[in-house]
């Protein structure tokens, strides 16, 4: 949540496990966007149509 509430603008999942210091390969990026999801259906975060996401 804090990476995306510091962000300049919209982040995708690559952004997220980059700021969290994940090697950028398949694996290690392929659960954020699960992640990203869940925090959406929530209603924390807002995802936009091109897969990104912002604090709501």
């Amino acid at each position: 949540m804090e990476i995306v509430t510091d962000a300049d603008g919209p982040v995708m999942a690559k952004d997220i496990a980059r700021a969290l210091g994940r090697e950028l390969t398949q694996g290690k990026v392929e659960p954020v966007p699960g992640q990203l999801r869940e925090l959406a259906g929530r209603g924390w975060l807002a995802r936009t149509g091109a897969g990104r996401y912002l604090p709501r």
